[in-house]
């Protein structure tokens, strides 16, 4: 039985009750652009099956990259990431943990995450 590829993410707030959320790579629900500089992961919630898990973070410029007057990464190449985290083949990622300091590239140093359960 292969194992469960769990992706860690967590800001800053140590005063809030979402922190952060440890989400398997199969509860992956979508990720969007929530602006030019940031992206948004959501996944199906641990406890609460019918809640959603979300942890929106900074990224490159994403308009630069893509009318190509920057040199950060695009959608794409940020989605490109997303995937191969997703199919880590049962490793634990820290994604973006505010906190700690520590983000997978092109993840910046700011997270907010929104954890429903």
């Amino acid at each position: 039985m292969a194992q469960e590829t769990l992706l860690q993410f967590m800001d800053a707030s140590a005063d809030s009750s979402d922190d952060g959320f440890v989400a398997k790579a199969s509860d992956f629900l979508a990720m969007e652009i929530a602006g030019t500089t940031s992206v948004k992961l959501s996944f199906r919630g641990g406890q609460d099956r019918d809640s959603v898990n979300t942890a929106t973070i900074i990224v490159p410029n994403l308009e630069t990259a893509h009318d190509g007057t920057g040199s950060g990464p695009s959608f794409r190449n940020v989605s490109e990431v997303v995937a191969s985290l997703l199919n880590g083949g049962g490793k634990y990622h820290v994604v973006a943990d505010m906190s700690a300091g520590t983000f997978i590239y092109p993840f910046g140093n700011v997270v907010v995450v929104n954890a429903t359960d």
